[in-house]
């Protein structure tokens, strides 16, 4: 868990220099600031931007490689290790590997080392200099990636994390409801936990669905479209209660309750004239902190309490019957 919220830090403070990110490891990302350059005039001035806000925020040491592709960057960040920054111009890659260990060079593990030392291949300009065919043969396809990395040749792409196209809480009742405030309640809750999680992910949505299924297991599903994308559990249940005003409430008793959310999109805030959103998101953020330290419970809507009646309440939630968490 301390690794997870570490690389969850990381890349909070990442996303405030380019919301292009692929997360590769818990300890490792890649930064694609194409597109950036009048934001950024100085690449290695921004890389120590970087390594100041890791080391004042979470008080660890952090190297970066600064290049024109996965491959050169990431053999960039390991040579000054451990809070080196070392960049390489665009157009001098060659020059850059030439001199390397051919073990830098990515896909070449103990066995396929020791075959080139046998061949005296020792450097990766040397590796680069043979015949790409050669490689081949000896290698197979991998030989021919092989041979691309030493000549600097990466084509790789950043891959950010994918969006889910829906993110949903449900429960199904242990006993059928009637209660109006009761399900209410239930739904509240289901809007803190997605809440809660659209955060989590440092992501928002922009469409908001209901769904109840009553005791005879017919159901009513209706969805609306959010004023602005949002992760705040008090948006989300305000759009939700008005989609409830277009449900037929019926003489049957509710059987189960769902909240969706679509239109998921990265939560990149930019800057607003009127202060409203920020404290919000201050907000926001306190609450979870809250909620980190002493569990999701520690704080909640007033009117979630009364679900206190028919659910356990412990430390990370309520103890719903039959929960349905799914994306």
């Amino acid at each position: 868990r301390h690794y997870q919220a570490v690389s969850q830090a990381l890349e909070k403070i990442y996303r405030r220099y380019t919301p292009v990110l692929e997360v590769t490891s818990p300890d490792d990302a890649y930064l694609d600031f194409s597109g950036a350059e009048r934001l950024y005039t100085s690449y290695t001035e921004t890389a120590r931007q970087i390594q100041q806000a890791v080391a004042r925020e979470l008080h660890i040491g952090v190297s970066i490689g600064i290049g024109s592709s996965k491959l050169i960057a990431r053999i960039a960040s390991g040579l000054q290790k451990p809070r080196g920054i070392v960049e390489v111009p665009p157009g001098s890659e060659k020059e850059f590997l030439r001199l390397l260990p051919v073990d830098q060079a990515p896909g070449i593990g103990r066995a396929t080392r020791e075959m080139l030392l046998e061949l005296g291949i020792v450097r990766i300009g040397e590796l680069a200099a043979l015949p790409k065919m050669v490689l081949n043969q000896l290698l197979g396809i991998n030989g021919i990636k092989i041979w691309e990395y030493a000549n600097g040749i990466d084509r790789r792409k950043i891959r950010p994390r994918p969006l889910p196209k829906q993110l949903s809480r449900e429960t199904t009742f242990e006993e059928d409801l009637t209660d109006r405030g009761v399900i209410l309640a239930v739904l509240q809750y289901l809007c803190e936990r997605i809440a809660a999680k659209l955060r989590e992910n440092r992501q928002r949505c922009a469409r908001v669905g209901v769904k109840i299924r009553y005791s005879d297991f017919t159901q009513h599903k209706v969805s609306r479209t959010l004023g602005r994308a949002s992760n705040n559990a008090a948006d989300i249940f305000g759009a939700v209660c008005r989609l409830v005003e277009r449900i037929p409430f019926r003489r049957l008793r509710v059987r189960h309750v769902g909240v969706q959310v679509r239109n998921i999109e990265w939560n990149n805030w930019q800057l607003q004239l009127l202060p409203e959103r920020s404290r919000r998101q201050q907000l926001d953020e306190a609450v979870d902190d809250i909620r980190r330290k002493f569990g999701f419970t520690a704080i909640l809507p007033a009117e979630t309490l009364t679900l206190r009646q028919k659910y356990r309440l412990e430390k990370n939630g309520f103890v719903l019957h039959a929960p349905a968490l799914t994306r």
